[in-house]
Order: C-alpha cells, then structure tokens, then sequence
C-alpha cells in the first residue's frame, strides 16, 4: 500500500483539478439499466496498470481502480447478483498523455472516481491516498456499506459501455 500511496501522491494535482462525477446529470454480467441498491463487497486497486493512449497507442504507467457490488435485492438469482463495477484506469501523470481524447477519457476516469470517493466518504475527498485507505477500512469493518448505484449502458455499433456511479450512501 506504501507504493501505491506513493502514486496516489503523485496523481494529487490531477485529482484536485477535476469535479466529482456521480452519474448525476463486458464485464460480466450487470444488473439491469437503472438504479439498484448495493453492497459494496470491495475495491480493487493495480498499481502496474497501463493507459493506452489512442492515436500512437503510446503506454503510460496507470493505476486501475474498480468497485466490487452485490445488488441487496435480487428475485431474478437465486444467489444475489455480485458484479464487477467498470474499471477507472487513471494515468499515473496525466500530463504525458498527449492525445485529446484520450486526455478527456483519463479525466472522465478522474472524476468518476472522486464522485464514487465523495459519496462513500459523505465529503469532498481531499487527499485520494489517505482517503482511499479511509474507504478500504470502511470495507473492511463491521458495517456493511450500501449504496444506491447507477448502472448507465452507452451503445456504440454493436458495443455496449457499461458505467456505474455511486449516487447516494444508504449506510456504513
């Protein structure tokens, strides 16, 4: 966790720069479109992950970043659905990435991760090094955290983008 501390650190400026996305205004199988309300089993985070840059295809180090849910009502499975929310890969230094879209997908990534942070920490996240290892103790206490999640598909061709937004904390 040092390590990662340490980059989380390093990506301070970036994250101060961005507002928090909240979802407000094939990765397995997803609840249905919509709003549900979910566990939050877990959060995963890579610190050896890479962001592909589009145009060069140019790799930058990244931290990969994902949510883990389990929808508390669910009379479609026998066994409440547990899915992988879309993982936030985030350049480690975003100001390498040279490709405009590609900066607007790093910071789209940016600001979902500070709304999911803003929602379970009930404030403006601060200091996304100290603040991610708060959420991780929330995770693993006592308390179960539920939150009502947004799950938003976005159709491209024959591609579905699935996203998901922390919108509110129900408890934790």
């Amino acid at each position: 966790m040092n390590q990662t501390k340490a980059i989380f650190s390093a990506m301070q400026n970036s994250f101060n720069d961005v507002q928090a996305d909240q979802g407000l205004g094939s990765l397995g199988e997803w609840p249905a479109e919509g709003v549900h309300n979910c566990y939050l089993v877990g959060v995963t985070v890579n610190d050896d992950a890479k962001f592909k840059q589009a145009g060069d295809g140019q790799e930058f180090a990244s931290v990969s970043i994902q949510f883990l849910y389990q929808l508390v009502e669910d009379p479609d499975h026998a066994e409440p659905l547990e899915w992988n929310g879309a993982p936030m890969n985030i350049p480690q230094d975003p100001s390498q990435i040279t490709h405009e879209g590609s900066q607007i997908r790093a910071r789209i990534e940016m600001q979902r991760l500070k709304g999911h942070m803003k929602t379970l920490l009930a404030r403006d996240p601060a200091d996304i090094g100290s603040d991610m290892e708060e959420i991780s103790t929330m995770l693993s206490g006592e308390q179960s955290v539920v939150c009502s999640v947004k799950c938003q598909y976005n159709q491209r061709g024959t591609r579905v983008y699935k996203t998901e937004y922390l919108q509110s904390l129900l408890s934790g």
